[in-house]
């Protein structure tokens, strides 16, 4: 019975680890994606503007414009439980996982323009903190999972090879070429 119970509290962690780094994936990229989109539309300067904004709220007056969009996403969130709750399960959690992320990108985006004014409160400092050594434990958490599932692509391209008899390696080494580049541009 205590095997149990352990082997649910690891899943438990083990699925909010993973959760956790998904929304910090999707921080990291969101923030670039919006960069880079406003660069696209021309945007720069009035991103310029709102840095300039920024620069002359108080560190209070910035924490509020950086959490506004958790916030507004609100109504679109009691729209997605209404959906849920008239039967239209997938359409409801669309939408709130739509909204979600939307504001989890916007925020993202805001945090890069607003982090020195942020910086200046102590307790958005200590959260802050708490945040990545969170993201730490994820990482630290996954890890093993994540260089087992490296390991089986790794074997599985190597009998893919051997069944269609590529030439030894080439499709292991795009695999890892593809790879090498992610982690580049992670770590970028």
């Amino acid at each position: 019975m205590e095997d149990w119970k352990r082997r649910l509290r690891e899943a438990f962690w083990f699925t909010l680890a993973v959760l956790f780094l998904v929304e910090t994936w999707l921080w990291d990229h969101f923030r670039d994606w919006l960069h880079d989109l406003g660069r696209a539309l021309g945007l720069e300067r009035y991103e310029q503007q709102f840095k300039n904004f920024v620069a002359t709220l108080s560190p209070l007056k910035t924490l509020a414009i950086f959490i506004a969009p958790a916030f507004a996403i609100v109504p679109a969130k009691l729209v997605g439980f209404e959906w849920i709750a008239h039967g239209h399960v997938f359409a409801g959690l669309l939408a709130i996982l739509l909204v979600k992320t939307l504001a989890l990108g916007v925020m993202s985006f805001l945090f890069d323009i607003c982090r020195d004014k942020l910086m200046q409160i102590d307790r958005f400092r200590q959260i802050y903190s708490v945040v990545l050594e969170i993201r730490a434990w994820a990482a630290r958490l996954v890890a093993p999972f994540k260089q087992r599932v490296y390991d089986t692509a790794d074997a599985m391209c190597g009998r893919i090879e051997a069944f269609i008899g590529v030439e030894a390696g080439s499709l292991t080494r795009s695999v890892a070429r593809m790879r090498e580049l992610a982690r580049q541009k992670r770590s970028a």
